[in-house]
């Protein structure tokens, strides 16, 4: 009894090989357009689906799969004997593997100054209608939409004849999870293309997403867990072992921090914590000032900067034991230089990883929570100054630092501050106070001089408590987004001791 194959691919990755093979275990080759130019060279007995189906192709394409004798001859049921009679009554040749992929849209769409009907005409018809019916059919027929399948469906059917049932299903769910996901593709870019503000919450939540690496474990060795990759990647990793699943969180609030920063800035990151932050005219200063926040903490931390690394720098962070650094780039010679210890991790961030727009998705027992990214878009130009004495440029300067420095923090988070550089962090207190009691302490255990430091406070102030602290220890000016029942207690403390006090109007916690 004759075999037909229909294969009709985009991405031509092995297909001469599925061809040849599929031949030589007596196999049929049906195949249109473009496929079937290029596999004739492999298959001379290649039949073409307008010779198969007696109709042409038309509409420029559009059409050529979809006809009667294509699809009857996918979804017959072989176990019913009346669909054999029909497919006899018709003249219809059953078919029993059906390989496709699909038009590259997403990648067409990616594509610099790509046209709208270049991508239009790359939304595939015929081909998810053929994926769908042979999985449909998967009982009877063998459906194939990953190259990396086509050698373990070519030894099955050598071995054995036919495909088993167990993979006949496996692979009809990897072509409906493979229409899903290009559909889903589809439907993004009609949506990007409605006029919608960016505060607008998507009516419907849908994520699809590909598992891009199983992970050793989770936050702890008895957790499972993988990372599913967004759409375009841009995290590289140069040198070390596979990131776990905390790398990738501390990655990721390394990143979130670096992008508040337009001056060479260098961020030390422990647990998802910032415990140095730096910023000079250059990249080695920024290290300096941020190692010396707290020198005991970066130990085993993460390192990253917005600026390519150099050879400077790079030899103050080999110090000590740093698990992981974060660059844009390193200039030459730096990469040998840090390769040398093995059991560091580098990696190579692009822009984007960093960048202010999207949402943050938080998974609950109950449900998702989903919030657009907080962004720290405000000025001390917007800010109300509220009591008598006014901050000096300086005062300003560095008030500024510590309200983009606070907003990074796990509330109720406290930082004291210089224009450049961190003195003391309390982060994830369960009271304000103990958050400044932990900030003092801190900026005391390191040596720093708070004499010319500034507070803020990612939350406001409701007890004067705090403010008798600070001036205890010569904090002259604090920012906090003001709201309390208690401002005008706290304004009055603040102007008692002539300490200036702005308020932002706006509130970064962090839970």
């Amino acid at each position: 009894m004759r075999k037909y194959a229909l294969i009709s691919v985009s991405d031509k990755n092995g297909v001469e090989t599925l061809a040849k093979g599929l031949s030589e275990l007596g196999f049929t080759i049906l195949s249109s357009s473009g496929t079937a130019s290029y596999l004739r060279e492999f298959c001379p007995d290649l039949v073409d689906v307008s010779d198969f189906t007696g109709f042409p192709e038309i509409l420029d394409g559009r059409v050529k799969t979809l006809h009667p004798k294509i699809h009857a001859g996918i979804l017959a049921d072989r176990s019913k004997q009346e669909h054999l009679e029909t497919l006899a009554e018709h003249g219809i040749e059953k078919i029993d593997l059906v390989a496709v992929n699909l038009y590259p849209f997403a990648q067409t769409r990616r594509k610099a100054n790509a046209e709208t009907q270049e991508i239009i005409e790359n939304i595939d018809i015929g081909g998810p209608c053929l994926l769908r019916a042979a999985a449909k059919n998967h009982a009877c027929v063998t459906v194939l939409c990953d190259p990396a399948d086509y050698s373990e469906i070519l030894n099955q059917i050598q071995e054995n004849g036919e495909t088993s049932f167990e993979t006949r299903q496996k692979l009809a769910r990897k072509a409906f999870e493979h229409v899903r996901d290009y559909d889903a593709e589809i439907a993004d870019y009609f949506l990007s293309q409605e006029k919608t503000t960016d505060s607008e919450l998507p009516s419907t939540l849908k994520i699809d997403s590909t598992l891009q690496k199983t992970l050793r474990y989770g936050e702890n060795p008895h957790q499972k867990a993988g990372i599913y990759a967004k759409p375009v990647v841009v995290l590289s990793l140069l040198h070390g072992l596979e990131l776990s699943f905390n790398n990738h969180l501390d990655v990721a609030a390394t990143l979130q921090a670096l992008r508040l920063f337009d001056s060479p800035a260098v961020v030390i990151v422990k647990h998802c914590n910032p415990c140095g932050i730096g910023i000079a005219s250059k990249l080695a200063e920024a290290y300096e000032k941020a190692f010396a926040a707290d020198t005991q903490s970066p130990f085993g931390g993460i390192v990253g900067m917005n600026r390519p690394l150099d050879l400077e720098t790079a030899n103050l962070i080999d110090r000590i034991f740093t698990e992981i650094i974060i660059a844009p780039a390193y200039e030459p010679g730096v990469l040998d230089f840090l390769r040398r210890k093995k059991n560091r991790r580098l990696i190579q961030a692009g822009s984007e990883l960093s960048n202010k727009a999207g949402w943050e998705l938080k998974d609950l027992p109950q449900g998702w929570l989903l919030q657009s990214r907080d962004h720290v878009l405000e000025t001390p130009e917007s800010w109300d100054i509220v009591t008598q004495r006014k901050p000096d440029p300086a005062e300003l300067e560095a008030l500024s630092f510590a309200w983009k420095t606070v907003s990074l923090l796990r509330s109720n988070a406290i930082a004291l501050t210089g224009a450049d550089r961190v003195f003391g962090f309390g982060a994830g207190q369960t009271s304000r106070i103990d958050a400044l009691h932990l900030a003092l302490w801190k900026a005391q255990k390191f040596g720093h001089d708070l004499s010319g430091a500034v507070c803020a406070s990612d939350g406001f102030f409701p007890f004067r408590d705090s403010i008798d602290e600070l001036h205890a220890h010569g904090i002259r000016a604090i920012v906090q987004p003001g709201g309390s029942k208690g401002d005008p207690d706290v304004i009055s403390a603040c102007d008692s001791f002539g300490i200036t006090m702005l308020f932002t109007g706006v509130r970064h916690f962090r839970h």
